[in-house]
Parts: C-alpha cells; sequence; structure tokens
C-alpha cells in the first residue's frame, strides 16, 4: 500500500504542467476569450466570408459590390482585392453556414491558435515554463496581434492568418523540422499577405543543416529532396494565386489594387501604388508616431494612423541584442526584404492601432527578442512585456470606445 498516495497523485499534474502542448492549450483559451470580450461586434467588413460563399457557389467574383474598400471592379465584375487565403480557410466553415458564418468568430480562433504557437515557440527557445510564457503572453497580449484579432476585420484578418502561419513555420523550425511543414506556414501567410514570403531566407538558413552539406566543396550533396518538399507548398500557393489572377484579370501578377477604378487618384498614391519615396511616410509610422495627448479626459488618444513599434511593443527593443550569428543575420535580411515592399506601397495601412505591416515579420521578431534576453526575461524586461500588455489593452479599449484620433 502506497503510504504517501498524496504525492503519488501529483505526480502526473506536475508532469503535465511541465508541458509546453499544455501551456500553449491554455494560452489558446485565455486568448479566444480576451479576444472575444474585447470586441464583441461582428465585424461588418467580411469579404472573407463573402468571398468564400462565392467559391463554393464555382465564383471568383461577387454577385454584388460591398460598399467597403478592399473591392475592385474589373469587366463589370466585382472581385476582393487581397489574396484568397483566409477565404480558403474558412470555405468548411461558409459551407456548413453559409453569410451567417461570423468572420470575427474565426479572427478569435485563429488569434487564439497563434497564441498557442508562439507559447510552443517560445519553448523551442528557453525550456522552463516560467520564461517562456512570459514570451507566449508578450505575442498574445503585448502586441497589436491583440487588437487585429478581437476585431476580425478584412484587413486585420489577414494579418492574424499570416501571423500564424509564419508562426507554425517557427515552430516547426525550431522542433522536428519536417519540410512539408515549414513550407505550409509559409504558404498560409503568403496567401494571406503576400510579402511574407519575403521571409524564406530565415527558415532557408535556420533549417540548413537538414539540407545543405556543410561546405561549398561537397554542394553534389544538398538534400534536394528537403529543399523540394520545403518549397513544393509555397510553389503551390505561388501558382494558385498566379491562377487566380489570371481567371480574374486576365494576367498571373497580382493587379487587383492596380486595376481598382480611381486609385491613382488617391493622394498617398501619387508616384503610383509602390515608389521609394513613399518609405519615409511608413518610417516615421513605424518608429515615430506616438499617442495624441489631449489637456481633458481622456487625456491620449489613439491615433488611427498607426504607432511606433517600440510604443506598442517596447520589449521587441530587445530584439536589438540578439546574439550575432548566421540566424540572426538572416532573421534581420528577412524583415528587411518584408519591410522594403511593405514601405514602398503608398498607404501606410490606415486605419489601424499600431503599424499593422509590421506583423509581417512579428514573428521573426519574436524569435529575436528570446534571442535578445538569452531565454530569461530580466526586470526590466517583463516590465517592458507588461507595459506592452497594458499599450494594447489601452489600444482596444479606447478603439472600441471611439476614443481616437482620425
Amino acid at each position: 500500500m502506497d503510504a504517501h498516495p498524496r504525492i503519488a497523485d501529483s505526480m502526473p499534474l506536475k508532469a503535465v504542467l511541465q508541458q509546453p502542448a499544455f501551456w500553449a492549450a491554455a494560452m489558446a483559451v485565455l486568448a479566444f476569450s480576451v479576444f472575444a470580450l474585447s470586441y464583441s461586434d461582428q465585424t461588418p467588413f467580411n469579404h472573407y466570408v463573402v468571398l468564400a460563399d462565392a467559391f463554393l457557389s464555382g465564383r471568383l467574383d461577387l454577385d454584388r459590390p460591398l460598399r467597403y474598400l478592399e473591392m475592385t471592379q474589373f469587366d463589370g465584375r466585382f472581385y476582393v482585392i487581397p489574396p484568397p487565403g483566409p477565404a480558403i480557410l474558412l470555405l468548411p466553415y461558409v459551407a456548413i453556414y453559409g453569410l451567417r458564418a461570423s468572420q470575427s468568430l474565426a479572427s478569435w480562433v485563429t488569434g487564439a491558435f497563434a497564441a498557442g504557437l508562439m507559447v510552443l515557440l517560445a519553448s523551442r527557445l528557453t525550456p522552463r515554463p516560467r520564461d517562456y510564457l512570459w514570451f507566449g503572453v508578450m505575442g498574445a497580449f503585448g502586441t497589436i496581434i491583440w487588437f487585429l484579432s478581437a476585431v476580425g476585420s478584412t484587413w486585420y484578418f489577414a494579418h492574424v492568418v499570416a501571423v500564424a502561419g509564419l508562426s507554425l513555420s517557427l515552430v516547426e523550425t525550431f522542433g522536428a523540422r519536417r519540410p512539408i511543414i515549414v513550407g505550409a506556414g509559409i504558404a498560409v501567410a503568403y496567401l494571406s499577405h503576400l510579402p511574407t514570403v519575403l521571409t524564406l531566407p530565415f527558415f532557408l538558413v535556420t533549417t540548413r543543416a537538414s539540407w545543405w552539406p556543410g561546405s561549398l566543396r561537397a554542394w553534389r550533396r544538398i538534400n534536394l529532396s528537403y529543399l523540394i518538399r520545403l518549397t513544393a507548398p509555397i510553389a503551390a500557393a505561388v501558382l494558385l494565386n498566379s491562377v487566380y489572377n489570371y481567371l480574374r484579370f486576365g494576367t498571373v501578377a497580382d493587379v487587383a489594387n492596380a486595376v481598382r477604378p480611381g486609385i491613382l487618384d488617391e493622394p498617398w498614391f501619387s508616384r503610383g501604388l509602390f515608389h521609394a519615396s513613399y518609405i519615409p511616410r511608413h518610417l516615421h509610422t513605424m518608429f515615430l508616431d506616438r499617442p495624441v495627448f489631449v489637456p481633458h479626459p481622456p487625456f491620449a488618444l489613439v491615433p488611427w494612423t498607426g504607432l511606433a513599434i517600440w510604443v506598442t511593443t517596447p520589449a521587441f527593443v530587445y530584439a536589438l541584442r540578439a546574439p550575432l550569428r548566421v540566424e540572426t543575420l538572416a532573421a534581420w535580411i528577412s524583415i528587411c526584404l518584408v519591410s522594403l515592399v511593405v514601405m514602398s506601397f503608398g498607404s501606410t495601412g490606415i486605419s489601424q492601432f499600431g503599424y499593422r505591416f509590421a506583423t509581417d515579420f512579428y514573428p521573426l521578431l519574436l524569435v529575436l527578442t528570446v534571442w535578445g534576453m538569452r531565454g530569461q526575461p530580466s526586470l526590466l524586461a517583463k516590465a517592458l512585456i507588461v507595459a506592452g500588455i497594458i499599450v494594447n489593452a489601452w489600444g482596444v479599449i479606447f478603439w472600441r470606445l471611439g476614443w481616437i484620433v482620425p
């Protein structure tokens, strides 16, 4: 007979509490609850639900124009501008509920999934739950992913799906490194927000032990099978998007924005959709935009043009302290490649809380931040994480109350 039944019974629970999967699931449940409570209204900007319904009806166009942006007209037909990835993911849901399907609910679920993945990702980079949970909380609630997931409108939902896709690829990259899953995550991100495909250099460098023989002389021993399996899902996504565009516009290029009537008459596209002269305005939003302070309650308003990254997530400054090694350089190169594309676009992403285009590389920033903190957040680092949570709660609440400045 066991002399210590209570100790024996407690062992399984202790073992469970040491499992990253348990904390990832707990974080996903918590994140879903917070996102749903933060913005319980159903978004009217549900382009992906309507597009998924059109797909199920055998059409690529909509039977009527939605009265919101992200629509274009070509040859008398109405099309959704962004890539179709989120709509494809919604197909089973819309097949059951039709146009009654809630894009907000889908966003809360996807955001919660991304939050759980970020816990798993952090656990691959640092082993102790008391450390990696800080990074998981930071990713879910200390970044604008909270706001984007909670609101769930078409613009924001695309970013949430892209973050989830990249987070999945990172979890696999620092885990089993199964190339199909790594590539599939990037493919999902690409079909949600195209510039995310430029994070591929980081994944190639970080998984190089799986395909690179170790020296230039041994190049004949490159594991082509691994590279093919990694890039096949990405190639399939690029082909799918190309065919999608060809069937709509007669070209494989992504021209949905370009064919929108009157777009070049808008002041922020004075030099075309993409131009290097637009980069400074993005840099201003990314690094210099701050809250708008007023001499009366509530004293600080949310600017809908954006907020600097260091304001919404101050803990990201630790990314600059990541050890100098090839993986770190690959991460920064990928971030720069993505940034050059998104910053060359005429619009900076308004309306928004924070700078939403930066979420295209937020998962990489999270990795760099963990490395910069050496996997163990100090008291100062924890204070910055908490500060980020407070700022993002402020943004969600004030946006909900309409305390914003156009």
